[in-house]
C-alpha cells in the first residue's frame, strides 16, 4: 500500500513538472516570442524594419518593473519607472534613434522586468 502511494505521488509530481515547464509562442510586433509558464527570459526587437539602418554609435537603456496581483483576475498591477522611448532617449542623451530591443524577464507571470535598449547617436 505504501509503495503504491509513493508511486502515485511520483507520477503526479512528474506530471506537474512537465506541465509547469511548457512554453508557448506569443506574437509581439510581428515576431513570435517563446513564453514559459514558470520562467521567461527573452530578447526581441521592437523595431521591425531595419533596411539600411546605420550602425549605432551609442546606446542607452531603461528598466520597467511590473508586479501583478495574480488571484482576483482583474488585472491589477503596479508598474515602476517608465518605458517611454522618448524619455529613455532623453535621459541617455540620444538625439537620433536607429532601433530598439526589449529584454523581458518574467516569473510566474507575477513579476516582470523589462529592459528597453535604444541604439542611435548622441
Amino acid at each position: 500500500m505504501f509503495v503504491q502511494k509513493r508511486h502515485s505521488f511520483a507520477c503526479l509530481a512528474a506530471l506537474a513538472a512537465l506541465l509547469s515547464v511548457g512554453c508557448g509562442a506569443v506574437v509581439s510586433n510581428g515576431h513570435a516570442v517563446l513564453v514559459g509558464v514558470v520562467y521567461t527570459r527573452v530578447k526581441y526587437p521592437l523595431t521591425s524594419d531595419l533596411d539600411r539602418t546605420p550602425t549605432a554609435e551609442a546606446a542607452g537603456s531603461g528598466k520597467v518593473i511590473r508586479i501583478k496581483e495574480p488571484v482576483s483576475g482583474y488585472g491589477i498591477y503596479a508598474e515602476f519607472n517608465s518605458n517611454a522611448i522618448g524619455e529613455i532617449a532623453r535621459s541617455n542623451g540620444l538625439k537620433t534613434l536607429y532601433y530598439a530591443d526589449i529584454e523581458r524577464l518574467s516569473i510566474l507571470g507575477i513579476w516582470r522586468h523589462d529592459e528597453i535598449t535604444l541604439c542611435g547617436e548622441k
